[in-house]
């Protein structure tokens, strides 16, 4: 029997133990993906879909029909087939069973999976690929016909990549390392050292569906991070992030790249500082995470936060009526504006190795 289970859950390790807590059920807040070959039969045990905080409460899983758009990263799509019709779960374990041979072959079949408790109840995507045969490693790669390996972080694309955002994307990756090329370098040699590659692909979908990447990914001598076409907004930074503008996800997911295999290595005292400084952010209201965050992520979600307002995305919110610009954040939250300054270059530094025109200071060198 060949089976993988996949979840792609946003956790990068850290030190912060999860809590033992009561309240709805708490799974992914992305997707599991599993996989169904021709070795397969009906009455297998696929895999299993599993919480990603612990909950003392019996929890009870029940399988969906595919709901276009009714998950909340959109990932469920009009015209995709319905994976209840080939799979069950188990209400009491959450195992995924198959029930019926695919008629479809190679395809992607599409669900929700409910969890469901006392407390209430929350959602996440099932996606069942089907294949033939397994991926082969020696495949895993094969889907990115684009690269620039010209900085410390590689960036490999799928075809449909618009050259000039793999373009941008990795002079946004060259920039962010400034102040440590400026310092002893030791977070770029730690990202060199661990291979770290940027996957970027056309769309979520795209990305979701590539089990002959992910399939191997973890045996692959390298880190990667994933970064969608559609989400790569290079006017976005530039203009201050508009509301009326898509975010960009670029410094993000590059930064999630950075932290995950430089920072953490090259700084751990600063990673502690990091993790230390969430739980007072979370109990003063100054910083939430969201349903389905693994509580191992939430340092690296707060840090993007602050990289956020440190770069002007979020002057327009506040905070207990002060507004959420990087002056600001030096009083507000002192611990993290220390932290983003020491790792990463200013707004200042950082337009001025974008060539953006800044409006607000006509005079940089």
């Amino acid at each position: 029997m060949q089976r993988i289970l996949q979840s792609a859950c946003l956790a990068i390790c850290c030190l912060i133990a999860p809590a033992v807590l009561a309240g709805k059920p708490i799974v992914t807040d992305e997707f599991d993906r599993i996989l169904i070959t021709g070795d397969n039969t009906p009455g297998d045990v696929l895999g299993q879909i599993e919480l990603v905080a612990s909950n003392p409460l019996p929890t009870t899983w029940s399988l969906e029909r595919p709901v276009p758009y009714g998950d909340q990263r959109n990932y469920l799509r009009p015209g995709q087939l319905d994976a209840t019709e080939i799979v069950t779960i188990d209400a009491e374990t959450g195992e995924i069973r198959l029930k019926r041979v695919p008629a479809e072959v190679p395809a992607e079949y599409y669900a929700e999976v409910r969890a469901h408790n006392d407390e209430g109840y929350m959602e996440q995507v099932l996606i069942i690929i089907t294949r033939q045969d397994r991926p082969a490693i020696e495949n895993a790669l094969d889907i990115f016909t684009q690269r620039n390996e010209s900085g410390p972080i590689s960036f490999y694309a799928t075809n449909g990549v618009d050259p000039a955002k793999l373009l941008y994307a990795a002079n946004i990756a060259n920039a962010l390392l400034m102040n440590d090329r400026r310092a002893d370098g030791r977070i770029t040699a730690y990202v060199k050292e661990a291979n770290a590659v940027m996957t970027l692909f056309e769309t979520f979908e795209e990305r979701n569906e590539a089990i002959d990447f992910y399939m191997h990914s973890g045996e692959l001598p390298s880190r990667t991070q994933d970064l969608q076409d559609e989400e790569i907004i290079p006017d976005y930074l530039r203009l201050g992030g508009p509301s009326d503008l898509r975010r960009d996800a670029s410094v993000e997911e590059i930064t999630h790249l950075i932290h995950g295999t430089g920072i953490k290595r090259a700084y751990p005292g600063v990673q502690r500082r990091l993790e230390h400084a969430v739980p007072s952010a979370v109990a003063r209201g100054f910083w939430t995470p969201q349903d389905g965050l693994p509580r191992d992520a939430w340092a690296d979600e707060y840090l993007i936060y602050g990289l956020d307002i440190y770069y002007g995305v979020h002057v327009n919110r506040e905070f207990k009526g002060v507004p959420l610009t990087a002056e600001n954040l030096a009083s507000v939250d002192p611990e993290l504006y220390d932290i983003v300054a020491f790792l990463f270059p200013d707004k200042d530094e950082l337009f001025r190795y974008m060539d953006w025109l800044y409006l607000e200071n006509e005079d940089l060198d």
